[in-house]
């Protein structure tokens, strides 16, 4: 057991324990009793040597099921790992499922977009007939005309407003007018008031309305001078603000008949611009296409990744000799074939592409787009090399296409990870092709993801793989990639410079990745020959045209001239516009010269005619002032003269007083009507005027409106005049938008199937996990039942060891209590180093060591000591019985004796044993504190087995052992 353990019991609990009967046997101290004890410890023995094996056998079961819930749960954890792993592929792979589902979507809404415009273009051009073309022309002549209507409508409006602007501020004049003769009127009424009061006054003959009406009479007199005065002067200032406006007028009439000549003259200049700029807008838009046309043409030239042969005859040599054997001592190019190599290969440089920058691909799962991309891009390449060496292009076919696509599904299949080839995948593509090529590869290790490579990359890696392959400059000279590249399989190349060996071949590449191998992520491309006379009926040979530089080269010869063609029509139609441009710029400056001069004329005579309408009615109110204060003179002279009249006159005068109060009354109601009269007729002045601006604000929304449908025009004109290149453009549109959603549509069923198999894979990972959860399980049960198993073999064994032990030590107390009862019965004792009995003689089996006498068990005896004690003798003669203890605690048994000698009493101590319950053997205990009397020798309650042990325990415990 690892873990020690200490139990303790007491002496009665041993005996139990151990099966020891300690009831109804009298003890022998004889050679029996030791035969027995000794009997019973082998067969002992043998039982702790079985339980110690049956422990053993449950330890290597423990061992065994430890080691296996062990193997167990280490499988688990491989398998959790392994979940984990494959759960995370199926998320990620979710993930890129989710972005290609997205790309289609949005392919699917461009491809819908783009039709919707492409029917709109057809339509378009469905319409775009020379009919239609006039139709559009002649409506475009008559909505500049219909603009110029509204030009002079606008005009004619703006005339209106200036004379309703006239009007109410006549009407504004005539309200002030009104105004000040309801006033004047109400000065009159006042002063009829005072008359009327006066002329009663005067009646009573007052001084004091005398003294006034002298005083009113000078004061009148005074303002009638003063407004005469005043009115004079006045009616020279309306007759000079009169002149004015006359003049103003004239002048404002003058220059709206030269505007309206400049407007005329502008419009017509504007209608020519209009048409030139037409045409020019037209000319522009060829031109523009035209240039788009060279530029794109130029761009794929820029662009166009070229290989050059600087030294067509260096090269020719430089690979024949080395394919004939004719290289340095290290295998390499000789020297002079060496720079002609190092030389082409550093001539040429790959030329990046932005657009292609913006393309990612799976290596491993390229769309049929992509393979068809990349292997017309690599087969133009290698036809450049070709053409320069004499040597048959390459030709693309479907079979070709078809042969790269199987040769990547099975280096994937094949879970390809090594820099070499997978001959038996390529075989098995090529007799799947019925193409019978081979393969020549390149490898280029990345740094960044080769899950996900951009277009411009694997061009790169394809370019610079081409050139590793022809024109080997490093450390790796070997021209048998060349050899295979160029159709050169056959033949003997010693000084056979020609290749006329070379045969035509199809061609088809494709590319892969692999991850973590010699420390790098790599992409591979595969460049796949196929001999053209070699391929089976089973091959497609259905050709695909490969784009060629010359092509592009042609295509530009023929871009330029059309765009120098529509060049000169540019030009003459920019000097035409640039001519009708300037007149109207001529014209625009006329106009807007007179339109300057119509508003200063416009402001002079508005100008002319407030200032002329604040004099009239500055002197109307003057004259209105000055007639009132002629009456108001009238009256106070009348006043003055009636203070002489006799008293019937003052009575009389009294009431022609308050008959002129009546009249004068009268008379300021009439300009109380009047005036209210004026102000009706400014409130419809400025009506009419509002109506006359919204009139205006009206006609320039018209204009707007009309102008806004001469831009339709204008642009209808132009597309159909452009139908076939909007057309064209809408077309083209379709296409590519068609292009991306099919390539996306690709990339989601590729992503699609690769999640399939991820979830498979998962599925199988989970179930893996699960099947090693219940071997964890079943080996854990199986662990614990061992343990068990174990645990229940070491307490059996531990009880039958304290069984054993007990059994001893009590055979060896009993073989020990025999021997003392030996030695005592027959007085062995030492001498002379030996031991021998009462009689002197030698005992058999017993030694001396250190003066102590060892019996056959080994143990020492004690030697025989005869004991004596005083008795008492009666009267009679008789000994008197008397009970003694030795101080070794044995019993002692008074003898009887006639004599008066002492008597030595040796008896040996009897015991028997009970069979007792443990409160039983604990009563016992107590009661062993009385010795027992002569006579009790078969039921003295002590035993002797149970003092022994007592003796030997002290009644404590004892430890069990630990191992």
């Amino acid at each position: 057991m690892n873990k020690k353990q200490v139990l303790s019991f007491t002496g009665a609990t041993l005996a139990a324990v151990a099966g020891v009967s300690v009831a109804n046997e009298e003890v022998k101290a004889d050679a029996n009793v030791t035969t027995d004890n000794a009997q019973t410890w082998v067969q002992s023995q043998t039982a702790d040597q079985q339980a110690q094996t049956k422990v053993n056998q449950a330890q290597s079961n423990v061992n065994s099921a430890t080691q296996a819930t062990s193997a167990a749960q280490t499988e688990l954890n491989s398998a959790n790992v392994a979940n984990l792993a494959a759960q995370s592929a199926v998320n990620d792979q979710q993930n890129a499922v989710n972005s290609a589902q997205s790309n289609v979507n949005s392919a699917s809404v461009a491809v819908s977009d783009a039709q919707s415009k492409e029917a709109a273009a057809q339509k378009n051009a469905d319409q775009a007939t020379p009919a239609n073309i006039q139709a559009a022309k002649d409506a475009i002549s008559n909505q500049e005309q219909q603009i110029s209507k509204d030009t002079d409508t606008i005009n004619a409006d703006d005339q209106a407003v200036t004379t309703a602007q006239n009007n109410v501020s006549s009407a504004q004049a005539n309200v002030n007018n009104a105004t000040a003769k309801r006033d004047n009127q109400q000065k009159i009424v006042n002063s009829a008031q005072d008359n009327v009061k006066n002329a009663t006054d005067i009646l009573n003959n007052s001084s004091q309305a005398k003294a006034k009406a002298q005083n009113d009479l000078s004061t009148a007199n005074d303002k009638v001078k003063n407004d005469s005065n005043a009115v004079n002067a006045k009616q020279g200032e309306v007759n000079t603000a009169t002149e004015a406006k006359k003049n103003a007028n004239a002048d404002l009439a003058k220059a709206q008949d030269t505007e309206k000549v400049a407007q005329k003259d502008k419009d017509a200049k504007q209608a020519v611009v209009d048409q030139t700029k037409a045409a020019l807008d037209t000319a522009n838009a060829a031109v523009k296409d035209a240039q788009a046309k060279v530029d794109a043409i130029n761009d794929k030239l820029a662009n166009v990744n070229t290989i050059t042969v600087p030294d067509k005859k260096g090269y020719q040599k430089a690979l024949s000799d080395w394919l004939g054997g004719t290289r340095d001592t290290n295998g390499n190019f000789i020297p002079e074939d060496f720079k002609v190599i190092d030389e082409a290969h550093k001539v040429n440089q790959y030329k990046h592409n932005n657009s292609d920058k913006s393309v990612m691909v799976d290596p491993n799962h390229l769309t049929d787009n992509e393979t068809k991309e990349l292997t017309l891009y690599a087969a133009d390449l290698l036809n450049q090399i070709r053409t320069q060496l004499g040597i048959p292009k390459v030709k693309v076919s479907n079979g070709s296409l078809e042969f790269a696509k199987e040769v990547e599904q099975n280096y994937v299949n094949d879970n390809w990870n090594k820099i070499a080839h997978d001959n038996k995948g390529i075989d098995k593509a090529a007799q799947a092709t019925g193409s019978e090529g081979y393969e020549d590869a390149s490898f280029f290790g990345h740094l960044d993801n080769v899950d996900s490579l951009s277009m411009d990359s694997l061009k790169d890696d394809i370019y610079n793989g081409l050139l590793n392959m022809i024109f080997p400059n490093d450390d790796q000279q070997e021209m048998y990639h060349a050899r295979g590249l160029l159709g050169l399989m056959s033949g003997d190349f010693t000084g056979d410079y020609s290749f006329s060996k070379a045969v035509p071949q199809y061609f088809g590449l494709t590319t892969t990745s692999m991850k973590n191998v010699n420390d790098w992520d790599w992409s591979m491309a595969h460049w796949l020959n196929a001999d053209a006379d070699r391929v089976s009926d089973k091959f497609d040979k259905t050709e695909v045209t490969i784009p060629s530089t010359d092509q592009l080269v042609s295509e530009l010869s023929l871009a330029n001239a059309s765009l120098q063609s529509v060049k000169t029509d540019q030009s003459t139609k920019q000097k035409a516009n640039d001519d009708a441009q300037s007149a109207l710029n001529a014209a625009a400056q006329v106009l807007a010269t007179a339109q300057r001069d119509v508003n200063t004329k416009t402001a002079s005579a508005k100008t002319a005619n407030d200032s002329l309408t604040k004099t009239q009615s500055e002197l109307a109110n003057l004259q209105s002032q000055l007639k009132t204060d002629q009456a108001l003179q009238k009256q106070a002279q009348a006043n003055f003269d009636s203070f002489a009249a006799d008293v019937t006159t003052k009575q009389v005068n009294v009431q022609k007083a308050q008959d002129n109060l009546t009249a004068e009354q009268g008379r300021l109601a009439i300009t109380q009507a009047n005036l209210d009269n004026a102000n009706n007729a400014l409130n419809d002045a400025k009506n009419v005027l509002a109506q006359k601006q919204q009139k205006v604000k009206n006609d320039k929304a018209t204009l707007k409106a009309d102008n806004d449908k001469l831009a339709q025009l204008q642009a209808k004109l132009a597309n159909l005049q452009d139908a076939p290149k909007l057309l064209a453009t809408a077309q083209q549109a379709v296409k590519d938008a068609q292009k991306t959603l099919d390539d996306a549509q690709s990339k989601l069923t590729a992503a699609t199937n690769k999640l399939n198999d991820l979830k498979k894979t998962a599925a199988i990972a989970q179930t893996a996990v699960d099947t090693a959860k219940q071997k964890v399980t079943d080996a854990t049960k199986i662990q614990s039942d061992a343990q068990e198993a174990l645990t229940q073999a070491k307490n059996e064994l531990a009880a039958l060891q304290q069984k054993e032990a007990l059994a001893k030590q009590v055979a060896e107390q009993q073989a020990k209590l025999a021997a003392e009862k030996e030695a005592k019965d027959n007085g062995y004792h030492v001498e002379n180093n030996n031991v021998v009995d009462s009689k002197g003689n030698n005992v058999q089996g017993w030694t001396v060591k250190n003066g102590q006498m060892i019996d056959p068990n080994n143990a020492v005896i004690e030697q025989s000591k005869p004991e004596t004690t005083n008795v008492t003798v009666n009267g009679k003669g008789e000994v008197k019985p008397q009970t003694i203890v030795n101080t070794k605690g044995n019993l002692q048994t008074q003898a009887k004796s006639t004599s008066t000698k002492a008597v030595i009493a040796t008896t040996a101590q009897a015991a028997t044993t009970v069979n007792q319950t443990r409160e039983q053997y604990k009563q016992q205990l107590k009661s062993n504190s009385q010795l027992p009397q002569t006579g009790n020798n078969n039921n003295a309650i002590l035993s002797l087995t149970g003092v022994a042990m007592v003796t030997m325990l002290g009644l404590f415990g004892i430890k069990k052992r630990e191992y």
